[in-house]
């Protein structure tokens, strides 16, 4: 566990985490996965895997799951997930773009330290997530912090719920209507 937190610590401005996040954090953010119709999913920041095992978990055996991670330590442990509906990028969250077409995801989850991104390259990352939603698409980013300027200008509605980890953590769901 000790080792486990070090590695969060020691890449912090990449991680933004102290440790990984708690079931809580995974179960309530991967709400929106349908587990009864085939959806693309994307994850950002797949970190240690906790939430990509419960993404999962949920989705319909004919979804794909996509997830960025760029950290070599989270990275070498992803590899070792086997399931097909799983492809793994060694990319950053900035290139999502990419790799695939305006509006064609049906979900994009996110455990990236947005607090720690210049206001910039924020805005450019949640605009182009944005781009990506399919009409009735949802971003879902869990922070440490109360950021809900970050989300209003860009999505068309965004609800906010506290999460039980260490640190609490607010989660964010923006949704794509039009």
């Amino acid at each position: 566990m000790i080792s486990k937190a070090f590695n969060y610590i020691k890449n912090i401005r990449t991680t933004g985490a102290v440790y990984e996040s708690s079931r809580f954090v995974s179960r309530n953010i991967t709400h929106e996965i349908n587990s009864h119709k085939p959806q693309i999913v994307i994850e950002l920041g797949a970190g240690s895997g906790n939430i990509t095992e419960r993404i999962l978990s949920k989705l319909h055996p004919d979804s794909v799951l996509y997830c960025f991670e760029i950290e070599p330590q989270f990275y070498a442990k992803l590899e070792n997930i086997r399931d097909s509906r799983f492809h793994l990028i060694k990319e950053s969250a900035a290139d999502v773009t990419k790799y695939f077409e305006l509006a064609s995801v049906d979900i994009i989850i996110s455990g990236l330290p947005l607090s720690l991104f210049d206001n910039s390259d924020r805005s450019r990352l949640l605009y182009d997530c944005y781009s990506l939603l399919k009409t009735g698409g949802v971003f879902r980013q869990f922070l440490y912090s109360l950021q809900k300027n970050y989300f209003i200008p860009i999505f068309d509605r965004m609800e906010m719920s506290l999460e039980m980890n260490l640190p609490p953590a607010v989660l964010y769901s923006c949704y794509k209507l039009n």
